[in-house]
């Protein structure tokens, strides 16, 4: 698996960690990577195969072969449910709780490319050959 990392990503963490605390920052952190997994256990669970990662200054997207819409479904909404579940961390660690519970429901907007429009589309288009996150990824 090759991962990319931008030049604004090493950016935006720099600007984070001068601004932001560091508990709350490893919140983000933390709850970034759970719904990130989330989508890979999705991939790896449904026989997706997962090509690449990339972190660039607006988030991550994976690179992955292109599926069929349901499966996709369910990979796309896969991040969503696994950084809901860092809210049971809220008495241990609510800076990780309440940044799970942010991204979670942003995440779920019906808007294209975030998971909620990636599911949406699927779920109106039944269209093949979209990949999830990650239809535009083609080898040429």
């Amino acid at each position: 698996m090759k991962l990319h990392v931008s030049g604004g990503f090493w950016l935006v963490l720099a600007m984070a960690v001068l601004l932001f605390p560091i508990r709350f920052l490893m919140g983000v952190i933390l709850a970034a990577a759970v719904h990130e997994l989330g989508h890979l256990a999705a991939l790896w669970l449904t026989g997706g195969r997962v090509l690449g990662m990339e972190l660039h200054a607006g988030g991550a997207r994976i690179l992955a072969d292109p599926m069929e819409p349901r499966k996709e479904i369910i990979c796309a909404l896969a991040g969503p449910a696994a950084g809901a579940w860092t809210i049971l961390a809220w008495r241990v660690f609510p800076e990780l709780a309440a940044a799970g519970l942010v991204q979670t429901l942003f995440n779920l907007l019906p808007v294209y490319p975030l998971d909620g429009g990636r599911a949406l589309r699927n779920i109106c288009c039944k269209r093949r050959d979209f990949g999830v996150q990650y239809g535009e990824h083609k080898d040429k």
